[in-house]
């Protein structure tokens, strides 16, 4: 039987904002754990950099707080980024065509035009 990768969220203040990063697959079991400092650092007005690059799985589920982020964002002024996307993120935002609908750091996802 294969244990499942751990999974944690790490969150560090960096002068006026906060970076948070998510390590491990990011799905249904582990959604909350990135959902809740996220809204935390909304609720505390606080810049936020959603750094992606140790996520090794996600699925729609953590698409699905990302988009909830950028919503919430653009409803109260919030400003928060998403940096560093892994491949396994860079590839759902690509299939799925959200790159639009997300505060992506210029560079940080390339698309190819359709």
């Amino acid at each position: 039987m294969r244990s499942r990768p751990v999974f944690h969220v790490t969150v560090e203040a960096v002068e006026d904002a906060c970076v948070i990063r998510p390590v491990g697959e990011l799905d249904m079991s582990t959604v909350e754990r990135l959902r809740l400092p996220l809204e935390a650092a909304r609720s505390d007005g606080c810049t936020t950099l959603l750094d992606m690059s140790a996520v090794s799985f996600i699925d729609s589920h953590g698409l699905r707080v990302m988009l909830e982020a950028a919503s919430a964002g653009e409803e109260c002024g919030w400003a928060w980024f998403v940096v560093r996307p892994s491949p396994p993120v860079r590839r759902l935002v690509e299939i799925t065509g959200t790159a639009q609908r997300l505060p992506l750091v210029a560079g940080a996802v390339h698309m190819n035009p359709r």
